[in-house]
């Protein structure tokens, strides 16, 4: 059995960064570092809070019994098993992901791959998609994601969050553009921190998809990537019943997958914790 889930697990996720705490201030979510671990803090009901870790590696759940004034803490680890306190609770952060070995050769990963993928790389590039890296240019991811929520029916988060990305520090957070005939058709922001390149939101254009540029874009972030140093890339969520087209996708690139073992809520506020389940199960009723 490989060593690359364990491997992988044992790096530090972009998520327990202190860049991306910084970029979660700016997009107006606090957050406070306790133990060796960011959480971040969400509102509830009668001014209330909880507190939401993810990915997180250890940490010492007393710290944040004795330490809180929050109704619960919500967290991820960042590994595949879980014997702690919790209970288990629905996954915010993806259940699984597909991650590619960087400290191969070029012609490696290649081989890894599904044909089909292989030979759309080739195509885009025989039809001349062009690979643009250009915070500043937004605006264009933006048209792509709205006209890909239209079209595959799923959440997206608003502008203002995406321009936050986009403006935060283009070292951390880079916006890859695949550009055909003149015009932007798929794109893509990625996460570039520590070991790990980080694939957190693509979209695309309805017109001119026959010449495959969100395959080219992406070979072209793991060349990035390579050629950064990293030794991972994360495709960051796969799930064959919610998302089977993107599934596929990501899957056709090879790599390996690795699961997590979920998300927890330890209650801190046993009482109140007990009003915010119960709020929360008349609320899915009525939904």
């Amino acid at each position: 059995m490989s060593e690359l889930p364990s491997k992988f697990q044992s790096e530090p996720s972009f998520l327990q960064s202190s860049q991306w705490a910084g970029l979660q201030a700016e997009n107006h979510c606090p957050n406070e570092k306790i133990g060796q671990s960011f959480f971040f803090k969400k509102p509830l009901f009668f001014c209330k809070h909880y507190l939401y870790g993810p990915r997180i590696n250890e940490i010492d759940l007393s710290v944040l019994k004795k330490n809180s004034r929050a109704v619960f803490a919500r967290f991820e680890p960042n590994r595949s098993d879980w014997s702690g306190e919790g209970v288990r609770t629905i996954s915010i952060q993806p259940a699984k992901t597909i991650i590619l070995d960087l400290t191969k050769d070029e012609s490696d990963l290649l081989a890894a791959m599904h044909h089909k993928t292989r030979y759309n790389i080739h195509l885009a590039e025989k039809k001349g998609v062009t690979i643009i890296v250009d915070n500043t240019r937004i605006d264009d991811f933006l048209v792509l994601m709205n006209a890909t929520t239209e079209r595959d029916n799923f959440f997206a988060h608003s502008d203002g969050y995406y321009r936050t990305l986009a403006n935060f520090d283009p070292d951390f957070i880079q916006l890859i553009l695949a550009e055909y005939k003149g015009r932007v058709i798929a794109a893509g922001l990625f996460c570039f921190c520590s070991s790990t390149a980080v694939y957190l939101h693509g979209a695309s254009a309805n017109e001119f998809r026959n010449v495959m540029a969100p395959y080219l874009l992406q070979w072209a972030a793991i060349n990035r990537a390579k050629s950064l140093g990293l030794k991972y890339y994360d495709f960051y969520g796969i799930d064959a019943k919610k998302w089977p087209g993107v599934t596929r996708f990501k899957e056709g690139f090879g790599g390996e997958e690795v699961n997590y073992a979920g998300t927890f809520d330890l209650a801190l506020r046993p009482g109140w914790y007990f009003i915010y389940r119960l709020l929360r199960y008349f609320r899915r009723a009525i939904h």
